[in-house]
C-alpha cells in the first residue's frame, strides 16, 4: 500500500533541495545561459535533459547495489549524518551567497566549458565534470533514494527523481527565458532573497536529516 502522505512529504523535500542546488551559479548555469544565446529559450530544459541522463546512470548504479547497503544500518546511518553534515554546509553557502549574488553570470567562460555540440551534451558533461555532483549523490542523493525505496519501492525513488528535476527545470528554464530575451527577469534583490529563503529550508532539512539519523544510533544499540 501506498502512503501519500509519506510520498508527498518526500516530493516537497526533494524539491525543497533541488532547487536550492539549482539556483547557485555553477558550470550549468554558465552552460544554460551561452547556449540561451544561440538557441533561445528552449536552451534550458535541453541542458537539464543531459543532466537528467546523467543523474539516471548514477541512480541506476546506486540501485544496482542499494539492496545489499540497505542490509547495513550503519551504512544508512553514515549516509545520513554525511548528508545531513552536507546540506547544512550548502546551506551556509547558500546563506552567505544571499548577501551579495546577482543573476548577471556573462558567457566570457564559453572556453572553458563544453560548448561545442549541443546544449543536452553541454548539460551532461557539465554534470560529470564536476565533483560536487558525485558528492551529493555518495550522500544526499543516496539517502533519499533508499527513502524512497522504502517508502514505495520503485515508485518512491521515481517521486524522489521526478520531484528532484522538476525544480531543475523550472530554475533553468527561468534562467533560460532571462537569458535569451537579453534582458532581467529577475531583479538581484529578489534572486537574493530567493537564495535565503532556501537557505534557510535546506538548513531545516540539513538538521532534520542528522537528528534522524541519530535517533537511529539509538535504535541500533
Amino acid at each position: 500500500m501506498l502512503y501519500i502522505e509519506e510520498l508527498a512529504f518526500l516530493a516537497s523535500a526533494s524539491f525543497i533541495i533541488g532547487f536550492s542546488g539549482a539556483i547557485v551559479p555553477g558550470p550549468m548555469f554558465v552552460a544554460t545561459v551561452v547556449w540561451s544565446t544561440k538557441r533561445g529559450h528552449i536552451a534550458g530544459p535541453l541542458v537539464v535533459l543531459g543532466h537528467v541522463i546523467a543523474e539516471t546512470a548514477i541512480m541506476l548504479v546506486l540501485l544496482l547495489g542499494l539492496s545489499f547497503i540497505f542490509e547495513s544500518n550503519e551504512i544508512r546511518l553514515l549516509s545520513g549524518v554525511f548528508g545531513g553534515l552536507f546540506l547544512v554546509w550548502s546551506s551556509i553557502d547558500l546563506l552567505r551567497s544571499s548577501m551579495s549574488a546577482d543573476n548577471q553570470l556573462l558567457p566570457k567562460l564559453e572556453g572553458s566549458l563544453p560548448m561545442s555540440g549541443d546544449p543536452t551534451l553541454a548539460g551532461f558533461i557539465t554534470s560529470i565534470s564536476n565533483p560536487y555532483f558525485f558528492i551529493w549523490w555518495a550522500t544526499v542523493g543516496n539517502h533519499y533514494t533508499t527513502i524512497g525505496l522504502e517508502t514505495a519501492s520503485y515508485i518512491g525513488v521515481m517521486v524522489f527523481a521526478f520531484a528532484h528535476w522538476l525544480s531543475d527545470l523550472t530554475w533553468f528554464s527561468l534562467v533560460s527565458l532571462s537569458a535569451s530575451k537579453g534582458r532581467k527577469v529577475m531583479g538581484d534583490r529578489v534572486y537574493r532573497f530567493i537564495l535565503g529563503v532556501c537557505g534557510m529550508l535546506l538548513m531545516i532539512l540539513g538538521v532534520l536529516f542528522i537528528a534522524g539519523s541519530t535517533r537511529m544510533v539509538f535504535s541500533l544499540k
